[in-house]
């Protein structure tokens, strides 16, 4: 596929590597020149200086024969004037622009094909909320995926020496929980993937365990995994900007586990910003005036009794600052965005229990409409270190090399495995996880874990049915 990505920012920086390797002939665009400069000595792409709202620029960059475009500049105006651009004078199929001006949600009408006719629109700050939304919904959860249909999810959960399962077997996790539909797909022991897993796999404490469940046992199985669940009703949040106001909006919205609201409070340093938070937010959320790493505010506002502190600011070292800190005193777990990657590296092994870039939630939106064949959703996983498709299954026993077989039968690229299936049976979508007894059907939407990007494209391609196969 020829992509032509426009601008060479952390987010257009992680597309382009995660896309490069995958047989995909890639070209960005940004005007900085050391920022086109320092992509290409890390990857194999063409790297073009200039302003892409210029059609010689993207002309220039291969517009003309480009099969995508996708623009996440930090500029609104540019990503969309992009995506005018290369419908009206270069014709390209598809056209993706990410958008961070919440106002322009009034006006659907001008992110359509009928407006700068864009195809798919990104919004960096839904992405995040969602991400984090998930965490807090789920408790003890270290990444949290939803999938299109039925109520299947994948999560990963780190192993405690007090738990059921630690030095258990994977098989027993279903002696344990007879009832409840789960596949373990993958486990990360002292940050290295373990290549074969079966069934008499021994299970460790601080292993990282991926797991595929339905909704309503996810917590079960979460249970056998660290024993001990605290749920997030008390969650502290740091820093008011964009990012912050809408968590606290989407936390103010959604009911917790009990059927209660949550219990949310957002200190801001800015004062005016503070008052434009009072304004925008309802009257169950408490706004606090105060410095991120002000150890007395925190202890007067019950830190040692906060279930989830959450750190969003744009200052990546108030952020861990404030983590470490709010750990120190007594929170349960504590999540900070981090946008520096190497600064992500740093705070493991500390008492932060998660630290991710706005990178990672952006990237996996825009994963499912890059991903070939007929992908209904793609999430990178551990840092873009692994991935999970969810993919439709097409074809017969005559032309494809999966449907009619056993899911444990099907020649999957080395690294990479089936979890589960979503079929709809009478109209409703069911799950059927992977076993020796799950074949494969047409239509079926098949839950793939691959434990490396260099595997999308041999997945891929065992999916297409083939005219010419046998």
């Amino acid at each position: 596929m020829r992509i032509l990505i426009v601008g060479a920012g952390k987010v257009g920086s992680s597309v382009a590597g995660n896309l490069v390797s995958e047989s995909n002939d890639i070209t960005i665009v940004d005007t900085d020149k050391d920022r086109i400069t320092d992509i290409q000595n890390n990857y194999d792409l063409q790297g073009i200086v200039g302003d892409a709202t210029s059609p010689s620029v993207l002309a220039e960059a291969g517009a003309v024969d480009a099969d995508m475009i996708i623009a996440v500049t930090a500029n609104d105006e540019t990503n969309l004037a992009v995506t005018l651009i290369a419908e009206q004078l270069f014709n390209v199929p598809s056209r993706i622009a990410r958008v961070r001006n919440d106002e322009l949600r009034e006006y659907p009408a001008l992110l359509s094909t009928a407006g700068f006719r864009a195809t798919s629109v990104i919004w960096p700050e839904e992405a995040i909320t969602n991400y984090i939304v998930q965490l807090i919904t789920y408790p003890e959860a270290l990444q949290v995926i939803e999938f299109s249909e039925a109520d299947v999810i994948l999560m990963s959960v780190k192993v405690v020496s007090e738990a059921k399962m630690c030095g258990q077997t994977v098989d027993t996790i279903h002696s344990l929980l007879p009832r409840v539909k789960v596949q373990i797909v993958s486990i990360y022991r002292q940050k290295y993937r373990l290549d074969d897993i079966r069934g008499n796999t021994v299970i460790e404490a601080g292993d990282e365990i991926f797991f595929l469940t339905t909704k309503d046992s996810a917590m079960d199985v979460v249970k056998v995994l660290r024993q001990r669940v605290r749920r997030s009703d008390r969650v502290m949040i740091v820093g008011g900007d964009s990012l912050g106001l809408q968590l606290a909006k989407a936390l103010d919205d959604v009911e917790t586990a009990s059927g209660d609201v949550y219990n949310v409070k957002i200190i801001e340093p800015d004062l005016e910003r503070c008052q434009f938070l009072s304004q925008n937010l309802s009257s169950s959320v408490l706004v606090l005036h105060g410095d991120m790493t002000d150890e007395g505010l925190f202890v007067n506002e019950g830190i040692a009794n906060t279930d989830l502190f959450i750190a969003v600011s744009s200052d990546d070292e108030d952020n861990i600052m404030s983590c470490l800190l709010a750990k120190k005193l007594g929170a349960h777990r504590a999540i900070t965005l981090i946008n520096r990657a190497d600064y992500i590296d740093l705070v493991e092994g500390t008492s932060i229990d998660i630290a991710f870039s706005p990178t990672e939630a952006t990237l996996s939106d825009l994963l499912r409409h890059i991903r070939q064949g007929d992908v209904l959703s793609a999430h990178t996983l551990r840092r873009g270190g692994a991935e999970v498709m969810e993919i439709v299954a097409h074809g017969n026993e005559k032309n494809s090399k999966i449907i009619g077989r056993h899911a444990a039968q099907i020649s999957m690229p080395d690294g990479t495995s089936i979890g589960c299936v979503l079929r709809k049976v009478n109209g409703i979508f069911e799950v059927f996880m992977a076993d020796k007894d799950l074949v494969i059907q047409d239509g079926d939407q098949v839950i793939v874990f691959m434990g490396s990007k260099r595997q999308i494209s041999d997945v891929e391609k065992l999916f297409a049915p083939s005219v010419g196969f046998f």
